[in-house]
């Protein structure tokens, strides 16, 4: 009896319970959710990746333009001036992100070091000085000296004795004056000019002599004047212009072509004589080293792709001709010179497009300079071109 008791209150308590926890859970559900907290004591903090440069406040207009023109300076090759605007800029603007490195990369500049990398740096478009090109300016010169001594010799009327000595002493002449003024170095361009001046100064000088249709001493003196005339002319365009090798070799070209071309053109006429011949000649082999010339300037072109155009143009003048006896035969006459002629101006057109990537670099030209970071590290800044 008594257990019977004891195991219904205790199935009592054990409803009891059981009824306390379901109207406990009904009554929690049936409050309305607590407001959820605001997001500013709830939201985590955003968190983003730290610039590589530091975000300043904006600098003062004044600041920004002395930034410009002091990195237009530094881009120039100013460095003085360029570290003198940047130093302006952080005095009024400490603060900017830029001004400070490239201060720092004037400073290295002008530093001993930073001078002789420039200077390295210009120096590597220009050509060194040769030996080989000082060997071919006294050869040259020295035939030069030869042709100058027989031709005087002939205005003097020389014994046979007499045209060896002056013949002697013009060689001695050429080959001393050639070597003495170039103690300090030639250079493949330098060198071109100067002989280039002298062989094109002999033509001038024959070429002027029969358009002028001049004789005797007139004819001889036309002859030394050109040499010596153009030689001279040359000497001064190795000193003041320095030329490159590729230069010369394209002014050459175009003197040589022009004249080429044009005497072409002028044998088909039955109309023309030696006089005009001669003047038609003068006048297109200057107009034609004058234009090269200019164009140089513009244009960068090495010896060796003037060389490979120049023997187009061969090879397309003997195309030219060949196609036109062969169409023809032997009748072709006059139109054999027109074919030659077009042959050409058509091979050094297509040689010229086709060694267009000839001179191109293999490498980027790059120089390299030494830096230090704002932290006291060390390491290289590198310019070049690309």
């Amino acid at each position: 009896m008594a257990d019977t008791c004891r195991r219904r209150a205790s199935h009592t308590v054990t409803g009891a319970m059981t009824l306390a926890t379901l109207i406990l859970l009904a009554t929690l559900s049936a409050q309305p959710p607590e407001a959820p907290p605001s997001s500013e004591a709830t939201a985590p903090e955003t968190v983003t990746a730290p610039p590589l440069v530091s975000t300043p406040d904006a600098c003062a207009a004044s600041s920004e333009a002395d930034y410009s023109a002091g990195f237009d300076a530094l881009v120039s090759g100013n460095d003085a001036k360029a570290l003198e605007l940047f130093e302006r800029v952080l005095a009024a603007c400490p603060q900017h992100p830029y001004a400070t490195e490239l201060a720092r990369l004037s400073r290295t500049r002008l530093a001993p070091g930073g001078r002789l990398a420039t200077a390295a740096a210009s120096e590597a478009g220009r050509e060194p000085h040769s030996s080989a090109a000082r060997a071919s300016l006294v050869v040259v010169q020295t035939l030069h000296g030869v042709a100058q001594g027989v031709l005087l010799c002939a205005i003097g009327d020389c014994s046979g004795q007499g045209y060896a000595a002056v013949s002697l002493l013009g060689a001695g002449a050429g080959a001393a004056s050639s070597l003495l003024l170039t103690r300090g170095g030639v250079t493949d361009g330098q060198a071109a000019v100067i002989n280039s001046g002298t062989v094109w100064g002999f033509w001038f000088g024959v070429a002027t002599l029969l358009a002028f249709d001049l004789d005797g001493d007139n004819a001889l003196g036309a002859a030394i004047l050109g040499g010596a005339g153009f030689t001279g002319v040359g000497v001064l365009l190795a000193h003041l212009v320095n030329p490159t090798s590729g230069q010369v070799s394209l002014a050459n070209s175009g003197g040589l072509w022009a004249g080429a071309v044009t005497a072409l053109f002028l044998a088909t006429s039955d109309n023309y004589d030696t006089k005009g011949f001669f003047a038609a000649e003068l006048g297109a082999t200057a107009a034609g080293i004058l234009s090269m010339a200019i164009l140089s300037k513009y244009v960068t072109v090495s010896r060796g792709r003037m060389l490979i155009i120049d023997a187009g143009g061969i090879l397309g003048g003997l195309v030219g001709a060949s196609a036109v006896y062969l169409t023809a035969g032997n009748d072709a006459g006059d139109a054999i010179l027109v074919g030659s002629g077009l042959g050409v101006l058509g091979g050094l057109a297509l040689t010229t497009y086709l060694t267009r990537d000839f001179d191109a670099p293999d490498a980027p030209q790059v120089t390299l300079a030494p830096l230090t970071t704002p932290r006291g590290g060390t390491g290289l800044s590198m310019v070049g071109r690309f």
